[in-house]
């Protein structure tokens, strides 16, 4: 259920066989639900295009270029797609036309074929899946050629389930197959379990009784042996996943089913609801004959015990009241590694399912499976204010067993947040444009206070900007250690045009300077922006707050060169449209340096290729995504690889990282930036 899901609904009019009345009304309620997050969960706005379409100004061009788009943007994204085509539809031998504004009765060359188009998507790299809905005239006729699919391009390698409102030789009446199936996702189905494959979904449609006089259809190719599972068209409405304050979540039952479905002995049967329930499969786990499975299952059980006692403790939990986006910022904190299809549910049954995500799925790395728990409660302790030495939180951990990991995690966390005390900020805005500027701002900052200011005069071009940037480091350093204090983070702030051209962290003065220091690159425009620019900041607090509590495991919307090729539109949708996720180029275009400003503008983080024969493939996108708690520093951890590889490639996994660059103007820069508003506003000069 996790994996990302597009959709498409395109709703076409077709002035010369009549305009259907009510078309655009059913194309927008199918499209939003399957959109609905606690329904078709499919996501609404991507970067690529638009996701519905409908009325009187939709041409064939235009269905088959959206369709196509989509079959695109899902295949790089690895997402299931679900494309819905409601309106007119025309039989051509046994073929379905879809015909669009611009078809004409009797003239196939002018309409869609759909089954030809179908065949077309499947074939796509990398796309996880098709859920084609069809509400016309005569859509039994809409089936692609599949033995043409299992010998294609992917050799069959993709699944297809292609549900019909009509036969091949009937017509449809009121588009009902699209309302009734709308009701039928809305409502849910009794016991069909937590999401709905199409095979429910078309046998509620029958039993509804909404489409009386058409025959409805499906039909089913899954010749992906290896997909994670099968197909399914929304969440059911009517299943409780896991009712609340029960006692094991989805992670825990998947985790539990497999270990205990590889035991080959009877064990005690029934559902877990209780902590007596555990306890008695665990003692007949303990009875078994002993084996590697008999010992796997008895490591989960004792995961799951120390589940409830965790959840028991933040059921209770002494400091100010939890919430749901704190639990989740703190589980990705507390991950040692890339956060991969993290909990989807929220308030309670979040706490739970974020306690078994950490015992049973959280990559360890060879340490012990609660050090990632004890870095959580030690995170939560130190955000809503808990001493360390409270007796709910030192009696769970006794109880546990766990009490030097506990302790051992709040010394990593008071280690962590002295590290990340001082900050060194070098700001390039003196410069114009892509000039190199005659001189460097430079302040050390203690937390959110100027700890130390100064101004290094340089010559204009890169040698003598990197010649001062190590002075600025020997002045900070002095600085630090008269605070006996170490400094560990370096910010490069400077205008887009030297952020395109050049590295700050390969700056030489006799060392690295990203070999020893976390180098994050910064917007130098938000320090003082432009008259015409005023808002440039306010809308990146807000990216960063939409960011900080999005839940759907999904952080950059990446930009294609269809997109990058019409700049005018491109700023135009960034200006106009809600950024809710950072931005990210495919590839690297000619026109980096103007088109970097304009998306800084839309987004406070921004990432592109280094190399402009490097596209970025859909495993550096997965990875980008499942270790979003770990960036910025991830990055500088992996050209520090790089470096040590000597111009190989590193290995994935981090490695995926090396090859891009990015910009990152988190909250901690633009609070230092607000120090520069309220100055000018108080009539100060923030010099």
């Amino acid at each position: 259920m996790t994996g990302p899901r597009h959709a498409l609904v395109i709703g076409a009019q077709c002035p010369d066989l009549g305009l259907l009345d009510g078309l655009e009304a059913a194309a927008g309620a199918l499209h939003e639900t399957l959109t609905a997050p606690w329904v078709g969960a499919c996501e609404k706005d991507p970067p690529v295009a638009a996701t519905l379409l409908c009325g009187e100004g939709v041409a064939r061009a235009d269905v088959e270029a959206a369709v196509r788009a989509a079959a695109l943007a899902a295949g790089e994204a690895g997402a299931v797609l679900v494309v819905a085509l409601l309106g007119h539809g025309m039989a051509s031998g046994t073929g379905l036309c879809f015909m669009a504004s611009d078809s004409r009765a009797e003239a196939p060359v002018t309409a869609v074929d759909v089954g030809s188009l179908l065949a077309q998507v499947l074939e796509t790299r990398g796309l996880a899946g098709v859920i084609a809905i069809v509400d016309t005239c005569h859509a039994g006729n809409a089936v692609p050629d599949l033995k043409s699919v299992a010998n294609g391009i992917r050799q069959g390698d993709t699944r297809l389930s292609l549900l019909m409102g009509s036969g091949a030789a009937e017509e449809a009446y009121g588009l009902r197959f699209s309302r009734t199936l709308v009701k039928v996702l809305q409502d849910g189905i009794p016991a069909a379990g937590e999401t709905l494959p199409p095979h429910a979904v078309v046998e509620a449609v029958r039993e509804d009784g909404g489409t009386a006089g058409q025959a409805i259809l499906r039909t089913e190719f899954d010749g992906a042996l290896f997909a994670p599972a099968g197909l399914w068209l929304a969440r059911n409405a009517r299943h409780g996943t896991h009712p609340a304050g029960g006692l094991l979540g989805p992670v825990g039952a998947e985790e539990l089913a497999r270990a205990v479905g590889a035991v080959d002995e009877p064990l005690p049967a029934g559902p877990l609801t209780t902590v007596q329930d555990l306890e008695a499969l665990r003692r007949g786990l303990a009875a078994a004959s002993p084996s590697p499975a008999r010992a796997w299952a008895l490591d989960v059980v004792d995961g799951l015990g120390a589940a409830v006692r965790t959840v028991g403790l933040l059921d209770a939990w002494p400091g100010a009241p939890l919430t749901s986006g704190l639990l989740r910022r703190t589980l990705a904190a507390a991950c040692p590694g890339p956060v991969e299809a993290p909990p989807e549910s929220s308030g309670r049954e979040l706490l739970r399912d974020a306690v078994e995500y950490l015992l049973l799925r959280a990559p360890t790395a060879g340490q012990r499976r609660t050090r990632p728990l004890a870095d959580f409660v030690a995170l939560l302790a130190h955000e809503t204010r808990v001493d360390p030495s409270t007796p709910a939180i030192r009696g769970w951990a006794a109880a546990l067993g766990v009490g030097i990991d506990l302790n051992d995690a709040f010394e990593r966390l008071a280690d962590r947040t002295r590290a990340m005390r001082l900050r060194l900020v070098v700001s390039l805005h003196a410069a114009v444009g892509d000039e190199w500027p005659e001189s460097l701002a430079v302040w050390l900052l203690d937390g959110g206070t100027v700890h130390g200011r100064e101004e290094f005069a340089c010559t204009p071009d890169r040698a003598g900007v990197e010649r001062q940037v190590g002075a600025a480091l020997r002045w900070a350093s002095r600085l630090a250690a008269g605070m006996d204090t170490p400094l560990r983070r370096v910010e490069v702030a400077a205008p887009a045009p030297l952020l395109v051209q050049w590295r700050p962290e390969e700056t030489d003065f006799g060392m690295r300077l990203g070999a020893e220091y976390d180098v994050v690159l910064r917007w130098s425009d938000r320090i003082q922006p432009p008259e015409d620019r005023w808002w440039i900041n306010e809308r990146a607090r807000r990216t960063l707050d939409a960011l900080e509590n999005s839940s759907d495991g999904r952080r950059v919307d990446w930009l294609g060169e269809s997109d990058t090729r019409q700049p005018q539109e491109l700023q135009a949708r960034l200006r106009s449209e809600p950024r809710t996720r950072a931005v990210a180029l495919e590839y690297r275009p000619r026109h980096l340096e103007a088109l970097l400003d304009l998306l800084l503008q839309s987004s406070p983080i921004v990432l592109w290729p280094d190399d402009e024969t490097h596209r970025v493939p859909v495993e550096a996108r997965r990875y980008l995504d499942a270790s979003w708690h770990l960036l910025p520093g991830e990055f500088c951890r992996a050209y520090r690889d790089r470096w040590s590889c000597h111009g190989r490639a590193p290995a994935a996994g981090r490695g995926h990282l090396a090859p891009l660059r990015t910009v990152w103007d988190d909250p901690e820069w633009l609070e230092f930036c607000r120090w520069f508003e309220q100055s000018a506003t108080d009539g100060e000069s923030p010099a």
